[in-house]
């Protein structure tokens, strides 16, 4: 007997299984990409807010022995050399420079802050602006720190308000400022772009020639909390001093 032909709708069915298994393969290997993705963004985030974290507790640890190193060393040092008071060794960039302390963030916060604001400085703690003066001279003494990712120094910076204390401690002494302009709870205050630097100029606002008649404070952050499109601000007036060799 002749064997007779399938009909034509079986055999379209037949011919279009290929197809089917190659887009549910397809599917399956971009799932498996999406997840292999997935992973790497969590290990990503994990190393960024864990990771840098202990690697900066670490810098910490040393920073805070190389303070009082210098301590010790400006302890030993004469008074006085040939009538003229001794003169510190000037730092490096990524040496320690002081303790920062912020009652605002913690009644035991404090941090070590480091000589420079590169981002290689700044992984390791808060850094001072190199340009800035130092605490309790005339003009603005300026420092900037992360507020994500390596141990995040300033994540609660929105929270300072006017009227907080910050207090700055070096091997010249122990430096207190009060803040005048702060965000004051708001998330979106005190926000400028990344590349106003007016806010660390020796007088904020005007121009960068004009004698300083007070001694000043400016911290920087990035802004917003994740991100670091802008930058966000608080400044403060020195209001008390206590130099070391009183």
């Amino acid at each position: 007997m002749q064997r007779r032909a399938a009909p034509r709708h079986r055999r379209a069915a037949r011919t279009g299984v290929p197809g089917r298994r190659t887009l549910f393969a397809a599917a399956g290997i971009a799932g498996e990409l999406l997840l292999t993705a997935g992973a790497l963004v969590l290990l990503f985030v994990v190393y960024t807010f864990w990771g840098t974290g202990l690697q900066t507790a670490a810098a910490q640890d040393d920073l805070r022995d190389q303070f009082q190193q210098h301590l010790l060393t400006r302890s030993d040092e004469p008074a006085e050399t040939d009538g003229a008071e001794a003169e510190p060794a000037p730092l490096e960039l990524g040496d320690a420079y002081g303790i920062l302390r912020i009652p605002r963030f913690g009644d035991d916060w404090e941090r070590i802050v480091i000589e420079g604001t590169d981002p290689g400085d700044l992984k390791d703690g808060p850094g001072h602006y190199v340009d800035s003066v130092d605490p309790g001279q005339l003009g603005n003494f300026a420092v900037a720190a992360h507020r994500s990712g390596h141990g995040e120094p300033f994540a609660e910076f929105a929270e300072l308000r006017e009227g907080d204390i910050v207090e700055m401690e070096t091997v010249d002494g122990v430096f207190r400022y009060e803040l005048d302009d702060a965000p004051g709870g708001d998330n979106d205050g005190n926000v400028i772009e990344a590349t106003e630097l007016w806010v660390v100029d020796p007088v904020p606002g005007e121009p960068t020639e004009t004698e300083p008649t007070e001694a000043r404070l400016t911290l920087t952050t990035c802004w917003p909390r994740w991100g670091s499109e802008k930058r966000m601000y608080a400044t403060g007036v020195l209001v008390d001093e206590a130099p070391r060799d009183q």
